[in-house]
């Protein structure tokens, strides 16, 4: 299914960027004939990349901080939104983390993005895991995992009961009314003040995936695979940022120490979306972590 060319213009619209902004908006090739919408700041020449990969229905536009501050200060930045999402091509099967995986790595190559920094917040956290275990580690020269630690798959069940029974209610809501869950995730998964304008943006983005195909993300996410062993085969340095109010903290400790190269940090005053509540600390981490 194609994202209508509405679709596309409401989008486009909604990511758009002050007068004199250097932010652009274009789209490149993703894997299986998927169209991959994206934000670029910065010089092509940088001598450092960062690749942004979002978590669950949610767009390009959250990065604005992350894509104003590292342009200015030196970096090439491109933030995707991922196939299903925001105005990339929605597809009604293969949306498992091991198929954006793919996309990932058309991105890498399309944009010859190099000296590259990969980052994925949340869900975008499982799409890294599967693209080390699909491409390796070779394009990347380091990784951030943010305020998500990769699944434990069927284990979770009994080793996370209550994240799989939080996930599974909110299913449940989200099934009944997308539109209502869209709001609430909001604005549990952000806690600084946000402008009505960004707001509507990042509830826009969240509502042009289908609900079927986002609940089928959910699963394929969480449930189906146990991603814990690619964590091994991280054989670059590896930044964890975690909300020091996360209730999957200590399991984000144990990633960090599961990569051979592994740092962790906590951000206080941060809900999920610890870049967006306190990007200020986290630009700053994210900064120090990309020049060691």
């Amino acid at each position: 299914m194609k994202l209508s060319c509405l679709g596309i213009l409401l989008l486009s619209a909604s990511v758009s960027v002050p007068a004199g902004a250097a932010t652009r908006s274009a789209f490149t090739a993703g894997a299986e004939g998927v169209r991959i919408h994206y934000l670029e700041a910065g010089a092509a020449t940088a001598p450092r990349t960062l690749l942004l990969i979002p978590g669950w229905r949610v767009s390009a536009v959250i990065w604005t901080r992350q894509l104003d501050y590292f342009s200015a200060h030196g970096y090439r930045v491109v933030a995707i939104d991922s196939r299903s999402q925001g105005a990339s091509s929605i597809r009604s099967s293969h949306n498992a983390p091991e198929d954006r995986a793919a996309d990932i790595q058309q991105v890498i190559a399309n944009l010859r993005l190099t000296h590259l920094v990969l980052v994925g917040w949340s869900q975008g956290s499982q799409d890294v895991a599967a693209y080390v275990h699909r491409f390796g580690t070779t394009a990347v020269d380091r990784f951030v995992l943010v305020d998500s630690p990769v699944s434990g798959g069927p284990a979770d069940f009994t080793d996370n009961p209550g994240l799989i029974k939080a996930i599974v209610q909110g299913m449940a809501i989200y099934a009944h009314d997308p539109r209502a869950f869209a709001d609430g995730m909001l604005h549990r998964i952000i806690s600084a003040p946000t402008s009505p304008e960004m707001f509507a943006r990042l509830r826009q983005a969240f509502l042009m995936t289908p609900t079927d195909t986002g609940i089928s993300m959910q699963v394929q996410d969480f449930f189906i695979t146990d991603r814990r062993p690619i964590l091994a085969a991280f054989d670059k340095p590896v930044l964890v940022v975690a909300s020091a109010e996360s209730p999957l903290l200590d399991a984000q400790k144990s990633t960090a120490a599961a990569v051979p190269h592994g740092q962790f940090v906590s951000i206080t005053r941060a809900a999920h979306a610890v870049f967006f509540d306190q990007p200020d600390e986290f630009n700053r981490r994210l900064d120090e972590f990309a020049r060691q």
